[in-house]
């Protein structure tokens, strides 16, 4: 056997190398056409569709293993223009008994993290895949169950694969958003149960997940393709807004040594020792802890912060860890905590890397399990597991013996009580804390023991 080496030859050669990439495109074409002609995509241009369900907002559930905690949906709308691509959806949730409002608007003027939301669409990933230029495709088995799953990247940036069964439909989509916990976190559409509608295949069960947790479940009643759609062509000036700048840090000096340093929607206080200094609490995001953490360096000079407390693992009170992480800082939470705080501060960050993932220090993190004193010759300060808590399974108070101040979040929030205020007073009068004056992580501001026990309709026993 001899191989040609002229002109002729190199060409047939440079041919045969580029077949393989020329078939994955052909392949990827095929299979997306297969299904816009299954789905009846082809001829689509806008659809409403109806329905009930559930809802769910991420990171609030009640230990880091549970599901996000699920609403009841009364009433679901929504109204795509598959050109733009934008949406609308509008929905009736029922929560403590009482009907609540949402509107949910997506434009091509919407942030990454909300836009997310409509690529994953069935529809709107077969148009955008068909129109990309990089669309490829492999035979992957999920569950059982065969799928073509066909990959392309939006803006140059965003990964999205959407995975197409047997049947030519589309069955699952999938792509990541950024998260101060999570990282780049799955955002996912799951589609089952097609049904024709005037000629257009449609599913009748959605369930949007996002970090491996269903936030929409939806049994869809009714859908009507090419209808005609009002979606508002720009955003309000709130939605137009984007992240919200950090609000100051307010430090308030409430003892010798203790700092409440508030400001915005999420609170913490600093606790200075002989040698260091902790904070307990680093809420929001990486730009609320560096404010929080340069104002205890004006406050408390020339000691370092060895320990950041954390309440619990709710993504509002822990999205600014990863800041103390990479400043060596150890973190203090309650043993369930522990496993998903290893995982989360280990996870990729590719879509928003963050000084953590550039450096990658493995994190300290020392557990509470009911109780945890941090002391020296100077001052003490106890930790204590709130037990039975409503609202999370390892939330944590902390307590200045000496100074009698407690400090506690989600639990009260002043001035009124919440289904769990009831839960913090049973834990004082468990521990016999003798309390004097309360620091909650929301709320206006300090507040005294008689204050807390007004709420809950009680009243405040003498010391």
């Amino acid at each position: 056997m001899s191989l040609q080496t002229d002109n002729g030859g190199c060409m047939v050669f440079i041919l045969l190398l580029l077949i393989p990439g020329v078939l994955q495109a052909q392949d990827a074409r095929s299979v997306l056409s297969n299904a816009a002609i299954a789905m009846g995509a082809e001829n689509l241009r806008t659809i409403q569709y109806t329905g009930s369900g559930s809802n769910a907002g991420i990171g609030q559930n009640k230990n880091p293993n549970a599901a996000w905690p699920l609403v009841r949906v009364k009433t679901y709308g929504r109204e795509m223009d598959l050109n733009t691509p934008s949406s609308r959806a509008q929905l009736v949730r029922i929560q403590n008994g009482a009907e609540q409002m949402q509107n949910q608007l997506v434009l091509p003027t919407s942030s990454w993290n909300t836009q997310s939301n409509i690529w994953i669409s069935p529809f709107v990933f077969l148009k955008a895949a068909m129109a990309s230029n990089d669309a490829t495709v492999k035979a992957e088995t999920l569950d059982g169950d065969k799928f073509n799953v066909v990959t392309f990247v939006l803006q140059n940036k965003y990964k999205i694969a959407g995975y197409i069964n047997a049947n030519n439909l589309v069955e699952r989509v999938q792509t990541w958003i950024d998260n101060d916990v999570l990282g780049d976190m799955l955002v996912e559409g799951v589609y089952k149960d097609y049904k024709d509608f005037s000629g257009i295949k449609f599913p009748t069960m959605i369930i949007e997940k996002q970090g491996g947790f269903p936030v929409l479940i939806l049994v869809v009643s009714d859908v009507k393709p090419n209808a005609a759609v009002n979606i508002p062509s720009q955003q309000t000036e709130t939605q137009q807004a984007g992240p919200a700048q950090a609000a100051a840090v307010q430090s308030e000096k409430v003892a010798d040594g203790v700092f409440y340093l508030r400001g915005g929607t999420h609170h913490s206080v600093a606790v200075e020792f002989a040698d260091h200094v902790v904070v307990v609490e680093g809420p929001l995001n990486e730009q609320r802890s560096l404010a929080v953490i340069a104002e205890v360096n004006k406050l408390i000079a020339n000691k370092p912060i060895r320990y950041l407390v954390n309440t619990h693992h709710h993504f509002d009170h822990s999205g600014g860890l990863r800041t103390y992480v990479d400043q060596g800082v150890t973190i203090i939470t309650h043993a369930i905590n522990k496993p998903f705080y290893d995982k989360s501060f280990t996870s990729p960050r590719t879509l928003k890397p963050d000084p953590l993932s550039q450096s990658k220090k493995t994190a300290n993190i020392e557990i509470v399990n009911e109780k945890k004193v941090l002391a020296d010759a100077t001052r003490t300060l106890e930790l204590h597991l709130i037990k039975d808590n409503p609202h999370n399974d390892g939330i944590l108070m902390a307590y200045l013996p000496k100074e009698r101040i407690l400090i506690e979040v989600d639990v009260y929030t002043p001035p009124n009580a919440n289904p769990n205020t009831l839960n913090l007073v049973e834990n004082i009068e468990r521990l016999k804390l003798d309390v004097d004056k309360i620091l909650p992580l929301h709320g206006p501001g300090a507040v005294s023991k008689a204050d807390l026990y007004k709420a809950v309709g009680k009243a405040a026993p003498s010391n």
